[in-house]
């Protein structure tokens, strides 16, 4: 492929995207992301996982000194690698008890991070996956009476058998006020109207005096639909969403082929 000159930031979501489905990042996506940086192309993350669940998996991964910016919480939190910490709005707590109330009849478990912990309507699958995943501590309470201040996000997961249902539902609410979506297949999101990867993306071009027509965006969900169709080029993995793969300038090969790692470096000739 040609080179495209004006690409100087490089963007990818992690889970089923940059990783495979273990969870592991492999030696030729590693490979890709430390020759971008030696073609002084910056790499940042952009995923719906929150900060403090990524920083300690850095070095794990190998490639702590090659990120250059964490784009967390489906774009609320932006951190630049030695640099400031930026936020964007939280989804009031008068808002989250509304969307319980909307949601009531809803299949699956509400659940939210909270100073480092998950804490959730009932300890179920997803709720004990995610706390060995991010080795954090999983937490049952009544949420109704646990929140006592703004948050960053509220998560609704359920069988995928029922996601459907849930996406309709949102749609027949049409609620102005936050964004629903889908970001795995078990898993749906609430958030403020105004947050969003791209716009996170946003927030470090402006310090970094880049424009988005300088940032290539890779993902495979719907959380993701903003950076793809608002940067330079958003690229879809094959193991994508399907209608978010009709949005994309380009298709990769699937996560667990390495798919973002092959397109890079075939992408940039490096």
């Amino acid at each position: 492929m040609k080179k495209l000159n004006s690409i100087k930031l490089v963007v990818s979501d992690l889970d089923g995207t940059l990783l495979d489905k273990q969870g592991k990042l492999s030696n030729i996506n590693r490979e890709a992301i430390i020759k971008l940086k030696k073609n002084n192309i910056q790499f940042g993350l952009a995923t719906g996982r929150p900060y403090f669940s990524i920083e300690p998996f850095l070095d794990l991964w190998g490639i702590k000194e090659y990120v250059d910016v964490i784009i967390a919480n489906n774009g609320l939190e932006v951190s630049v690698n030695s640099g400031p910490m930026f936020m964007s709005n939280l989804i009031s707590k008068e808002l989250v008890f509304d969307i319980l109330d909307q949601y009531k009849e809803m299949p699956g478990n509400f659940c939210l991070y909270y100073e480092g912990k998950l804490i959730g309507q009932k300890l179920d699958d997803f709720m004990n996956r995610v706390s060995k995943k991010n080795n954090i501590e999983a937490c049952v309470e009544d949420l109704y009476t646990f929140i006592k201040h703004d948050v960053e996000k509220l998560l609704l997961a359920c069988d995928p058998m029922n996601m459907k249902t849930i996406e309709e539902f949102c749609l027949k609410m049409n609620d102005p006020r936050y964004r629903g979506f889908r970001s795995q297949e078990h898993l749906f999101e609430f958030m403020d109207i105004h947050v969003n990867k791209c716009a996170g993306i946003q927030t470090y071009c402006d310090y970094a005096q880049l424009k988005l027509e300088n940032v290539m965006a890779f993902g495979d969900n719907l959380n993701d639909l903003e950076m793809i169709v608002g940067c330079k080029v958003g690229v879809v993995m094959e193991n994508g969403d399907d209608f978010l793969k009709s949005k994309a300038d380009y298709i990769a090969l699937d996560h667990n082929e390495s798919g973002f790692g092959k397109y890079v470096l075939d992408y940039f000739e490096i």
